[in-house]
């Protein structure tokens, strides 16, 4: 498995959408939703995918309180032998695709692992994604696993509406 790589890039969007209110300045209602898109393998040796490849993170207000979304996304890897590296990171903020001064911070969208099966378990704390790749297990043998990935989102207050996207990538060496 030496030199080969495997990239994942799974797209995180963020869709907010204003709803006025009469009683107070800040009741806006938000829907949120995530979209995963898988690229072609660039390696050989390793098959990975990441799904599923839309998710609807329903309503929510910007109202600052962090959301779960348990076991939302799969990342499955096969390999045939060789030590494997998986691995994650974020391009940057998520961005407002209508305006991009609009912005939520990164560290906002938060994701945690536990998963404990055939190859022993793989246990990520809560925290929050990052610009530069977090290796979160590695295994020195041949696999055929799924594990599933929780997310979790905070919209923080005043937050306007608009779209709200950000790559996430998975990778596997």
């Amino acid at each position: 498995m030496k030199g080969h790589v495997m990239l994942i890039t799974v797209i995180l969007s963020v869709f907010l959408f204003g709803c006025a209110s009469a009683d107070t300045g800040n009741n806006t209602t938000d829907t949120t939703s995530l979209n995963t898109t898988a690229a072609e393998p660039l390696a050989t040796g390793i098959q990975m995918s990441v799904t599923p490849t839309a998710l609807n993170l329903g309503t929510v207000d910007p109202d600052g309180l962090e959301r779960e979304y348990y076991s939302i996304t799969n990342v499955s890897i096969r390999t045939g032998g060789g030590t494997l590296r998986v691995s994650l990171r974020a391009r940057g903020d998520l961005i407002g695709i209508n305006n991009s001064s609009n912005t939520i911070p990164l560290s906002n969208l938060k994701y945690s692992i536990k998963y404990d099966g055939p190859y022993g378990p793989i246990e990520v704390p809560k925290r929050s994604l990052t610009t530069t790749y977090y290796t979160f297990w590695t295994y020195p043998d041949a696999v055929n696993i799924k594990i599933p990935v929780d997310y979790y989102l905070t919209v923080p207050l005043y937050t306007d509406p608009d779209t709200y996207r950000v790559t996430v990538t998975y990778r596997a060496l």
